[in-house]
């Protein structure tokens, strides 16, 4: 698991529960599509959080492109997931231990 920054978050045209999200990995960048949508409507809201992925999954092709990791969220699932985000001082890149 690293720390990343979502740069950039979208709708996923075509479907109705997931967003496409762009993560800085310190250096590396990665997509990924997280089925979030109805927790966060507005996805623009998301870009410039830090948060924890899964960095060391295979890419895995999806109807709406390649995903290459996975996001760490919280919750019961539907509407009440979160996203979890690092404290401050965690820098983009950086091994979660």
């Amino acid at each position: 698991m690293r720390i990343a920054l979502i740069t950039c978050a979208e709708f996923v045209a075509g479907s109705d529960k997931l967003l496409k999200l762009q993560l800085d990995l310190g250096g590396e960048s990665r997509q990924i599509f997280s089925g979030i949508r109805a927790t966060y409507p507005d996805p623009q809201a998301l870009e410039g959080r830090l948060t924890i992925m899964v960095a060391n999954l295979a890419p895995c092709k999806m109807r709406f492109g390649i995903s290459e990791g996975m996001v760490m969220l919280a919750g019961l699932g539907e509407k009440e997931i979160f996203l979890l985000s690092p404290d401050s001082g965690a820098q983009p890149g950086m091994p979660v231990k």
